[in-house]
């Protein structure tokens, strides 16, 4: 085991983008040190502040707790709570810190040691803040694309909570973040509480909370996950209407009259406000009957409407791995392959790009055509460098789009000679998928975020990039072979990332090998 003392900058930021890696404790001179000596304060709460972390490659939100001699039982909860739990809509918990030390200090005359406690926790930073600013500030209005996406990942989020015995019994606007893609994630675990198994209810002397969210039964004290749903239900109708109040589905009807909505938009708002004025009955017994509920009445609202659910429609592209690494070799160029699947019947054309647009360790910007019902294989690299850069760790984006039916060969010609051209004109058809791309260091990191590549998955047979050629040797165990027109091939382990042998053929050879595999 890790002991805190040895835990550095570039753990957490590997944790940043391994999301399999489980939480660490985090030593306090080094939250001390990201934070710049806790200097930039992003949010607060009851009995917290949360500061922003910068690191070499990333960002991280430190919450630090006030009075922690009063809410240590707090911390231990929240600790507890997050532990358990891991889902896209349930804010990254990445480490924790319990810190004490003696200080001395004058008391009555005397020096006497006293314990200085320090308790901290480490979460994904998510720049686009907390909900409540989207429903206090008319300016930032979501669309109601936005709104219903916001709406169903809390839906889902709760419901995984449910799911792992979980009530969070504080959920409200402001304990509810938003990532850079409006995705919500639920935060604050301070006042949850984590049922054993088959237990359904909890009596509790006291529940802590927001009032206007707190369901009518805190003050019986008798605990159930339909607590929950009530504060589910102001949220939902928080957003429907920008205020708590509405009790009549209509009458959140009438608010949407004059929007911009299609009918199959206009169904998805009402069974919304259906499900809100559900959830804010008094009585429990008349709610919802659990998050399944809730979650299937929405499913079947984008079934019967053939609306597409949250998050977007199919990929026009599926990547099969979210990310690209790159095991370091001094004044050499690495090659990592990107596999792709065109599930479609048309033609989509793609382009690989920096997010930031800045240089970087990657040699792009990088495009191609991917025939239909076809998979396809990318070959990223690196360009060569004698040192590891600093910023070692960087988002890409691949971009996709449907090209046009009726003059096909006419539009393959036209985005071959101007790609970039042909992406600002195809902006609203344009698909985004986010990747990320990092040099490994001596240590290594396994491409455990990879998807499983299916045992059905079609074999390419060739890819051309460049001088550069590739193609699928073995499904099962997932070899890739590398080669350019120079005759140098390279043999590679995609799993491991790892070179499993190199070797140069003739220009004969190399003729024939690809016509015979071909």
């Amino acid at each position: 085991m890790v002991g805190q003392g040895s835990i550095t900058q570039s753990d957490l930021e590997y944790m940043l983008v391994d999301e399999t890696t489980e939480p660490i404790a985090v030593p306090l001179s080094l939250l001390s040190e990201i934070t710049d000596d806790f200097s930039l304060e992003i949010g607060s709460g009851g009995f917290s502040i949360v500061y922003k972390a910068t690191l070499e490659n990333g960002t991280i939100a430190v919450k630090k707790l006030s009075n922690t001699h009063m809410y240590e039982e707090e911390f231990h909860r929240e600790v507890e709570c997050l532990m358990k739990v891991k889902h896209k809509n349930i804010v990254r918990f990445l480490g924790y810190c319990a810190d004490t030390q003696g200080n001395m200090k004058s008391h009555e005359g005397r020096l006497v040691m006293g314990d200085v406690q320090q308790r901290l926790l480490c979460f994904e930073y998510l720049p686009k803040g907390s909900l409540d600013a989207y429903i206090r500030d008319s300016s930032r209005e979501l669309e109601w694309r936005e709104c219903y996406q916001v709406i169903k990942g809390i839906c889902e989020g709760l419901n995984y909570l449910h799911q792992e015995n979980v009530l969070h019994l504080d959920l409200k606007p402001g304990n509810i973040l938003l990532d850079e893609d409006m995705m919500p994630k639920i935060t604050d675990f301070g006042l949850s509480r984590c049922l054993v198994e088959n237990q359904t209810r909890l009596i509790t002397k006291g529940v802590g909370g927001t009032l206007g969210y707190l369901a009518p039964e805190f003050e019986s004290g008798e605990i159930t996950h339909k607590f929950d749903l009530y504060s589910l239900g102001v949220i939902i109708i928080e957003m429907l209407t920008g205020k708590k109040g509405y009790q009549n589905i209509q009458d959140v009807l009438d608010i949407w009259k004059n929007t911009m909505v299609d009918p199959l938009q206009w169904e998805q708002i009402r069974v919304c406000a259906r499900i809100g004025i559900e959830c804010k009955e008094a009585d429990p017994a008349k709610r919802p009957s659990s998050m399944k509920h809730i979650i299937d009445s929405l499913d079947e609202t984008e079934c019967r409407t053939h609306v597409n659910p949250a998050g977007g429609i199919s990929e026009l592209l599926l990547p099969h791995q979210f990310m690209l690494c790159f095991p370091f070799e001094p004044n050499k160029v690495i090659t990592s392959p990107l596999h792709l699947t065109n599930n479609t019947d048309k033609h989509i054309a793609f382009r690989l790009i920096d997010k930031s647009m800045d240089p970087s360790f990657l040699s792009l910007p990088l495009y191609g055509i991917v025939p239909p019902k076809t998979p396809y294989t990318l070959v990223v690299t690196t360009q060569e460098t004698e040192q590891q850069p600093r910023k070692h760790i960087i988002d890409v984006v691949l971009h996709s789009a449907t090209l046009i039916l009726g003059n096909e060969l006419y539009y393959i010609n036209a985005f071959q000679s101007r790609p970039d051209t042909y992406f600002q004109e195809m902006e609203n058809e344009v698909q985004k998928v986010k990747l990320q791309a990092l040099y490994t260091l001596a240590r290594g990191i396994a491409t455990s975020l990879s998807k499983p590549v299916s045992p059905t998955t079609k074999i390419i047979c060739m890819v051309k990039v460049g001088s550069k050629y590739s193609l699928d040797t073995n499904e099962v165990k997932q070899w890739i072979v590398i080669g350019d027109d120079s005759g140098h091939v390279g043999l590679w382990d995609y799993q491991t990332q790892r070179k499993v042998d190199s070797f140069k053929v003739s220009v004969s050879a190399t003729d024939g090998m690809i016509s015979d595999l071909c």
